[in-house]
């Protein structure tokens, strides 16, 4: 019998295998569509676990905390800018109440961490799609800019989606301009003017930019393109934001008998832009030299897109024009809140442009140096570098966060406790609740309906935004509302500014309409208000001055009999060296003394710019000012004379050149007492 020997398995036909599975490695290969699919999918599922790693322990801030409110309204068929007034439109308050749905208990104030995730993964899918829309836009430069992203700590914080849906907004007027039939050229347009709207929906200022953006950018590419079906583009964007526009508006007059006038949700939308302009103005907070860096790389972009835009192929020119042009723009939203997370989100979109950049600029010699140079700069002064993101993904990898608890922690996230009950709140379930003059979420925390004109009610600082609250807060009152007031000292301040001075006609019906009542001194937390039987006469008792000291911008008012007034009513007039229209208006610091010591100090912003206005100031100490709505008399150390100066402005503020104090006059004078001295 014969025997054949077979060759080896390991030897002969191991070595083809290997041999034919390197021959398939080097047959496989990614075009360049797959290719940014599978980087912008990789980098999207490493922002999920950042933002998992970051929401299951993040709390509300004063900035964000309205979107509980949002949500808690929503879940009482309250729409925003039907029902009541915010600078959060529907979208946004859509996207809060479809967050808080997905909780484990469905209440609002348990649902922060859950909202802080979905909002990270709106940031995320909005990038990724402006990338992928974007033709223009290689997998190594969607590679650089998520890296940059994780590095600079882009897009990670609640409201940063905005700069993506703005981002998107122009990569959809470049498909406009790219698109090579006239049916996909009107699709596209069609399809801008809702993604116009929807950022509109979002906030009614980002509706704003983004609808300046895109007619810039069609504007840009029908010059470079010499194409001008580009205008007629403008022409079918505009045509689509005014019709979504009057058919939300129509909706809102259908579908609520409170809705006044057809135009009320734009009408009212600008004028909570300009109280924020006029009264929540930051001065700006980064150091010059990093500002200046800031600046220099924001001029980098610019001259490279300029340049781009002259030599280069005209789609790309007309892409980065429309992008630098947002960027551009975008800044303007740091030139009121100057603050240094909002510098950061307003110069974020220029980073995103010079990372896009980085592969044409590093495949020149003369500009990879310039390019380096740029970024290392950048590098060195942005507040937010660092290597963060990335450690919170070995977190979650090695097990240091796990993700079954991260995940328990946003779905059923661990109650508050809530710190004040409202007396008899089993009684009064039915009897909405507002909280002034910042929400603290009691309403959801005692299972009560939320009450609340202007949500944001330091935003209610003009006087048809106080006059469209009081009405609801009239209106509201025949069926009855009770108030929880939050004592000031526990609320962030914007530069020592008092409620009752941004909202003066909103605190003078309180004290009107409403007492105190439960233990009146518990502490610093809140107080509960309920309805008067009838309402409280108001005397004003005019406080006589004279002013010994007085130059355009400063003075001293001088009482002529010593007072204890605790709420004063000052009449102003101030006058701008720079139009208050287009530059942050500053105040007026204010220093009250008694007997030689200062007794308080202060400021006032000007509720109108273009004419005197009337508002409140109180020495009061913060801890005790509800006491005001107490039956007692209020103690108050006397007070004699008020100095007031301007405040000073830097190079994005408009500081008073002439300030005129018109009349004084002492609320309730009955209500203060004179303190004894302290023995």
């Amino acid at each position: 019998m014969q025997i054949v020997q077979y060759p080896r398995t390991g030897t002969i036909d191991g070595k083809d295998r290997k041999s034919s599975i390197k021959n398939r490695l080097r047959s496989f290969r990614l075009g360049p569509l797959a290719a940014k699919v599978l980087v912008v999918a990789l980098f999207t599922l490493c922002w999920l676990c950042v933002a998992l790693v970051r929401s299951s322990s993040t709390t509300p801030t004063p900035d964000n905390s309205s979107l509980i409110s949002l949500s808690t309204l929503l879940q009482q068929d309250a729409v925003s800018g039907r029902d009541f007034q915010s600078a959060f439109g529907p979208g946004t308050q859509f996207m809060a109440w479809l967050a808080t749905s997905m909780t484990k208990t469905g209440m609002s104030a348990d649902a922060y961490r859950m909202m802080a995730f979905w909002f990270a993964l709106a940031s995320a899918a909005l990038i990724g799609a402006m990338l992928l829309l974007s033709s223009r836009v290689s997998w190594q430069d969607s590679a650089i800019v998520y890296t940059f992203c994780f590095l600079l700590n882009l897009f990670f914080n609640v409201f940063d989606f905005q700069i993506g849906l703005l981002l998107l907004s122009v990569v959809c007027a470049y498909r406009i301009r790219a698109a090579d039939s006239m049916i996909e050229k009107i699709i596209w347009s069609t399809g801008t003017g809702l993604v116009c709207f929807v950022a509109q929906l979002v906030t009614f200022e980002l509706g704003l930019y983004t609808l300046c953006a895109v007619v810039f950018a069609l504007i840009a590419g029908a010059l470079l393109t010499r194409n001008l079906w580009n205008l007629l583009a403008i022409e079918i964007v505009a045509a689509t934001l005014a019709i979504s526009n009057i058919a939300v508006v129509v909706l809102f007059k259908l579908t609520s008998s409170n809705y006044g006038l057809l135009f009320d949700y734009q009408n009212y939308s600008i004028e909570i832009l300009r109280a924020y302009h006029n009264t929540m103005g930051i001065a700006w907070q980064l150091p010059f030299k990093q500002t200046i860096v800031l600046i220099i790389a924001l001029g980098y972009v610019i001259g490279r897109c300029v340049v781009v835009a002259r030599k280069g192929d005209p789609l790309d020119g007309s892409f980065f024009a429309g992008l630098t042009f947002a960027a551009v723009i975008w800044v303007k939203t740091a030139f009121i809140t100057s603050d240094i997370p909002q510098i950061v989100a307003a110069f974020t979109p220029m980073v995103v442009i010079l990372t896009l950049l980085a592969t044409r600029d590093l495949q020149s010699k003369h500009l990879r140096v310039s390019w380096i140079a740029v970024v290392v700069m950048l590098l060195l002064v942005w507040p937010s570098f660092n290597v963060q993101a990335p450690a919170n993904m070995v977190q979650l990898i090695r097990g240091e966060v796990p993700m079954r608890s991260a995940l328990r922690n946003i779905y059923a996230q661990r109650p508050a406790e809530a710190n004040l009950i409202p007396t008899n709140n089993d009684i009064r379930q039915d009897i909405p609740l507002l909280t002034v003059p910042r929400d603290t979420h009691v309403a959801a925390r005692a299972r009560r309906a939320l009450f609340a004109p202007v949500l944001e009610t330091s935003a209610a600082s003009t006087r048809s935004l106080e006059r469209y609250y009081i009405e609801a807060m009239e209106k509201r009152r025949r069926q009855g509302f009770d108030i929880i007031y939050e004592s000031e000292n526990q609320l962030p301040r914007i530069d020592g500014i008092q409620s009752i001075t941004r909202t003066p006609g909103i605190f003078e019906y309180l004290y009107k309409h409403f007492d105190l009542v439960g233990n009146y001194d518990h502490g610093t937390g809140p107080y509960e208000l309920q309805q008067r039987r009838e309402p409280r006469e108001i005397p004003y008792d005019p406080l006589p001055f004279s002013i010994p000291q007085q130059v355009t911008d400063s003075g001293t008012v001088k009482l002529s009999t010593a007072s204890a007034c605790g709420v004063v009513k000052l009449q102003m007039r101030l006058r701008f060296a720079k139009s208050p229209f287009f530059f942050r208006p500053t105040g007026v610091q204010l220093t009250m003394r008694g007997g030689g010591q200062t007794i308080w100090t202060g400021t006032v912003r000007p509720l109108e710019t273009t004419d005197s206005f009337t508002t409140y100031i109180s020495p009061m100490p913060e801890a005790t000012f509800h006491k005001v709505f107490g039956p007692d008399p209020v103690p108050l150390q006397k007070w004699d004379e008020l100095e007031y100066r301007y405040l000073p402005a830097d190079v994005l503020g408009a500081r008073p050149t002439r300030i005129s104090v018109e009349a004084i006059q002492c609320l309730d004078p009955q209500k203060f007492v004179e303190a004894m001295p302290a023995s």
